[in-house]
């Protein structure tokens, strides 16, 4: 009697049942290492036809394989519902086409670094990009910041921190710190005054063309 006759009988059927059966328990180390050498050459050799190289291959397996270990606990195993094998074949279409999808944005973000790296070279890029612009202003505020507060004392910075920063009313603030608003709010001025002057110190630093 051959193996494809073998594979329809009603012993292995149930056999197969059996073990997607027992993989609802996630602890089943044994059950859980018969499916993975059951199903992970099926599943390499099926991605590999489709035209993956070794290594991707083996990448995709294993994010198949551990949707599997988080969905097959919970999977209801009903014949009436389709074939397992099937339901399989979806997940490795999925993996397949995510797979596809992050090479598509990797090649579209390599393709934009390599265009801007031969701008920068070539000096057709004149002006950064936005997001650089960005943050470098935030950076040089929280450098700014910390040095300012570091040469603060400490109630006129809780002034500033708590009236300006966090926008807390100065009546409130006042309160909390037992001072009057009016002084809440000349020592929250004097901060900010500094850290706008300190800012401007890093913002407007001048440089040497030659040295870029």
């Amino acid at each position: 009697m051959g193996t494809a006759h073998l594979c329809y009988t009603g012993e292995v059927l149930e056999t197969r049942s059996s073990l997607l059966r027992r993989l609802k328990d996630s602890c089943d180390e044994r059950s859980w290492g018969e499916f993975v050498a059951l199903y992970e050459p099926l599943l390499l050799s099926y991605v590999r036809r489709r035209g993956l190289g070794e290594d991707d291959a083996r990448d995709v397996v294993q994010d198949i394989l551990a949707s599997l270990f988080r969905s097959l606990p919970s999977f209801d195993f009903q014949r009436t519902r389709g074939r397992f094998r099937t339901w399989l074949w979806r997940v490795a279409q999925n993996a397949i086409a995510d797979w596809a999808r992050r090479q598509a944005r990797q090649r579209k973000a390599e393709k934009g670094w390599r265009e801007r790296l031969v701008a920068l070279r070539e000096g057709l890029a004149t002006e950064p990009e936005a997001e650089w612009e960005t943050a470098h202003q935030r950076r040089v505020l929280e450098f700014s910041l910390e040095r300012v507060r570091q040469d603060t004392p400490h109630e006129k910075w809780a002034c500033f921190e708590r009236h300006v920063v966090a926008g807390r009313p100065g009546a409130e603030v006042a309160r909390d710190l037992g001072i009057s608003v009016n002084l809440v709010y000349v020592n929250a001025s004097r901060v900010l005054a500094r850290v706008r002057e300190v800012c401007t110190e890093y913002m407007d630093e001048p440089w040497d063309e030659s040295a870029g």
